[in-house]
């Protein structure tokens, strides 16, 4: 292994949008001394995966020169401002050659629209976002946002004024993007989703668990200590069981019980279930008291109280809010909520009064008010029902979740289909 690729290997997982690196200087290291080839204009990309990877720089030259092809295996290091490459003796690098068999990422998939699999136009690609690790990088992520359009006309300063920074909430997972077509030009072609506008919002913000899956430990756990606390307490309950195990033994004491208290007692036992029972012992003593004896409940399979896997992660709004108002309520909020499928209308001392399927909101009129599009007859749970209870209501009605209220009706909590079963497996 050359000095090059063990810098390569070692260097640290980062995330680059398209628009910080275009136009970045690329310089070739030449026995400890480094000259400037070009700049970047693109990147090459082959689609072998749910994760499209770059395979080759394109890199412009000066005097109308042909650009070169740099083959990525040759990246030593990746800046926004300037990177640099490693060719090995003897090599020589090649003319670019465009051709109807190359994807290229700026010329072929910035300001593309993106089609739903209804044939709606949902937005505009403004920018792609790539993730660098254990020397190979790939598209993560497709940037449809205001702040990616301001980034792309080199006001990425005013986005981060306006925003702050981009989270992975605020883009769109690549997992969702059909395989590019093959007749993909700079002025053809469209982008094309695997699912239908009105999913967009139901998209789960872990679904950086699977590229998770992919990497080794180190970096994994380097790409994880990248995340905010509630994208990474959300891509930690996606994982698969082995990755849970590898995360949880590398992550700081407070940094795990910090993730843990964002989940459901549900969530927070299949978590400890997976840990060595010493572990899980020791977790368990670090949580809020109340949450430790939930959790403790369902490890221990006692006679568990369906009030253990409610959860209070929902959206609930008053009757006057109006659908726009809901849906902006929506869009800010509910992305990090355990139910993201329903809207609950409350009144005073947060009576329950209605419930709103997203679908039904996200086809009403902006004007209108919550009381006119809510049903009122809302199928409810009970702290004293049990477990079997709530399986026959969610198998007679076929709801993803429904929502807990007292002998007053004040909603107390909501359960999801989901925890459920996994208590009852």
């Amino acid at each position: 292994m050359t000095d090059g690729s063990r810098e390569t290997a070692k260097a640290e997982p980062r995330f680059f949008f398209m628009s910080e690196l275009i136009r970045s200087r690329i310089r070739q290291d030449r026995g400890g001394t480094r000259e400037e080839i070009g700049r970047l204009v693109d990147l090459e990309i082959t689609q072998n995966g749910g994760y499209p990877e770059v395979v080759n720089l394109v890199v412009g030259r000066s005097f109308g020169r042909p650009p070169l092809e740099v083959p990525f295996s040759m990246v030593k290091s990746i800046d926004s401002r300037a990177s640099v490459v490693e060719v090995p003796p003897g090599a020589v690098l090649k003319e670019f050659e465009y051709g109807p068999a190359r994807t290229l990422v700026k010329d072929m998939v910035l300001d593309k629209k993106i089609i739903d699999t209804d044939d709606y136009e949902v937005e505009i690609v403004y920018d792609v976002r790539l993730l660098y690790a254990e020397g190979k990088m790939h598209v993560v992520h497709a940037d449809v946002t205001s702040a990616g359009m301001l980034r792309r006309l080199h006001f990425g300063w005013l986005a981060r004024l306006l925003w702050g920074p981009t989270k992975e909430t605020n883009l769109l997972p690549w997992r969702y993007v059909q395989p590019l077509p093959s007749d993909l030009g700079r002025f053809r072609g469209d982008v094309r989703l695997t699912i239908s506008r009105e999913k967009i919002a139901d998209i789960h913000p872990a679904d950086l668990a699977d590229i998770l899956e992919e990497l080794s430990g180190e970096e994994r756990m380097a790409v994880f200590d990248t995340l905010d606390t509630e994208t990474a307490a959300d891509t930690l309950e996606e994982a698969e069981p082995r990755v849970q195990r590898d995360l949880v033994a590398s992550m700081r004491r407070d940094r795990l019980v910090e993730l843990l208290q964002t989940m459901t007692p549900a969530q927070i036992a299949d978590i400890l279930e997976i840990l060595p029972r010493i572990d899980a012992q020791v977790l368990r003593k670090l949580l809020p008291a109340e949450t430790a004896v939930k959790v403790t409940e369902l490890l221990d399979e006692q006679d568990v109280e369906l009030e253990s896997i409610a959860t209070n992660r929902f959206l609930a709004l008053p009757p006057t809010a109006l659908a726009e108002e809901a849906l902006d309520c929506f869009r800010d909020r509910t992305k990090r909520f355990d139910v993201i499928m329903y809207v609950y209308v409350t009144a005073e001392d947060n009576v329950l009064i209605g419930a709103i399927d997203i679908r039904e909101l996200i086809q009403a009129e902006e004007t209108t008010s919550l009381r006119d599009i809510m049903t009122e007859q809302v199928v409810t749970l009970s702290p004293s029902d049990s477990l079997a209870d709530a399986a026959k209501e969610f198998a007679d009605h076929g709801f993803r979740a429904l929502p807990m209220v007292d002998e007053n009706h004040r909603l107390l909590g909501v359960v999801t289909y989901k925890d459920l079963l996994a208590v009852m497996k």
